[in-house]
């Protein structure tokens, strides 16, 4: 007993613990990891918006639009997907994006079409003013 304990005490002490050392092993080699990092390229859709909603005024009226379309997508295509997509200037206020988003996919399930058919989506775009809410069929 007391020689397998010892064996296991030798086989040990070639060990060292796992802390935040292991795994950055110090914060200048982070920095310069991430300041030689290139810049992200911001991903524009090139799908053509079914609908944008744009927010630069303060409570858009889509509602009727957005029945209609739904309707001429859903007339067209079947089963069609949508894509509602939350596109802010920054990711500052992604809560009120994520609501809008959120209000206009109800929408669409009210007009109706089957929940599972409705996917979210949240990006930045820079370039925008303001936030816009854009409707992407697939």
């Amino acid at each position: 007993m007391k020689l397998g304990l010892m064996l296991g005490l030798f086989g040990l002490a070639g060990c060292t613990l796992i802390d935040q050392r292991t795994f950055a092993p110090s914060p200048e080699a982070e920095e310069t990891s991430f300041a030689q990092a290139p810049a992200a390229q911001v991903r524009v859709d090139p799908r053509p918006p079914l609908l944008v909603i744009d927010y630069a005024t303060p409570e858009p009226r889509y509602q009727e639009l957005l029945h209609v379309a739904v309707r001429a997508a859903e007339a067209r295509y079947g089963n069609v997907q949508y894509d509602v997509v939350a596109v802010l200037p920054d990711l500052s206020d992604t809560a009120r994006g994520q609501a809008r988003a959120v209000a206009v996919m109800r929408d669409i399930i009210a007009s109706p079409v089957p929940a599972v058919r409705v996917h979210l989506a949240l990006r930045a775009e820079p370039a925008l003013a303001a936030s816009q809410v854009r409707v992407y069929v697939r």
